[in-house]
């Protein structure tokens, strides 16, 4: 099967998922996650790109970087990460061979709001990983938010849509990363269809909340649904006909919904 182009982000912001070659673990302990963001960022200072959050863990990394019209594309970025990592790697643990699988997974991302929705969703990885540090995980770029660690200049763009001080905008972003969401975000197969994608998500969400098909119909759950319905159609592109007959909410519920999204500011 061809493998599908990658959409092109009016922005220069993209949500970035790379993982382990076969999906194993690639950062077997503390050094390897250090080096690898140590990498990172010096690689994102030579590619001239912004990186506005990530979240290092064992077998696989969320990232989200901007292009910067001077600067080189994100698969230079990438390939320059990835490379220079996996020496490292094969080195260390005396072993050849591919250490990432080939192909990062990108989604375009066009606005703020939704920028705002994936920087929450990375640092919530170790909490969704059930991991004993939480939102304490050092290696994620919650840390710098939150003042632990130091802030990337670029970092600062975020936490300016908070409050234009600095102090205040901290203790505003943490409140925001700690409300619930309950989007699913780019944990789609890479070279499965529209349809496909579309189903994979309502299976991860269904699943992350130990919900079935019937709790989509509750009303005290409309909400989460609705958020549920604008992730599908954001990141498969399906419509809201094939939304309804995967999700067995009648068509006019799901119409009323998308309409109420496009109305809402």
């Amino acid at each position: 099967m061809a493998r599908q182009a990658r959409c092109k982000s009016e922005s220069g912001i993209y949500h970035v998922m790379l993982r382990g070659n076969e999906r194993k673990s690639v950062f077997l302990d503390d050094e390897d996650k250090n080096r690898f963001i140590a990498t990172m960022l010096q690689k994102r200072e030579v590619a001239g790109s912004h990186l506005y959050a990530y979240c290092v863990l064992d077998n696989h990394l969320h990232m989200v970087v901007q292009e910067l019209e001077k600067g080189e594309p994100l698969k230079t970025l990438m390939k320059r990460i990835g490379v220079t990592y996996a020496l490292y790697f094969n080195r260390k643990y005396k072993r050849v061979g591919h250490v990432f699988q080939d192909r990062f997974r990108s989604e375009a991302i066009e606005d703020e709001t939704y920028l705002l929705s994936v920087i929450r969703y990375v640092h919530a990885n170790p909490v969704k990983a059930d991991l004993l540090q939480g939102l304490n995980y050092v290696w994620s770029s919650y840390a710098r938010y939150s003042g632990q660690q130091p802030l990337l200049p670029e970092m600062g763009k975020i936490l300016d849509q908070f409050s234009r001080d600095r102090s205040t905008a901290m203790k505003l972003f943490v409140a925001f990363q700690q409300e619930a969401d309950y989007r699913v975000l780019l944990d789609v197969p890479e070279a499965g269809n529209a349809r496909e994608n579309a189903e994979y998500i309502l299976e991860e969400f269904l699943q992350s909340q130990n919900w079935t098909n019937a709790d989509l119909q509750r009303r005290d759950n409309r909400a989460r649904v609705a958020d549920l319905i604008k992730t599908i159609v954001h990141i498969s592109g399906i419509s809201g006909r094939e939304v309804a007959e995967i999700t067995g909410i009648n068509r006019e519920k799901v119409r009323r919904m998308l309409v109420s999204m496009e109305q809402s500011p």
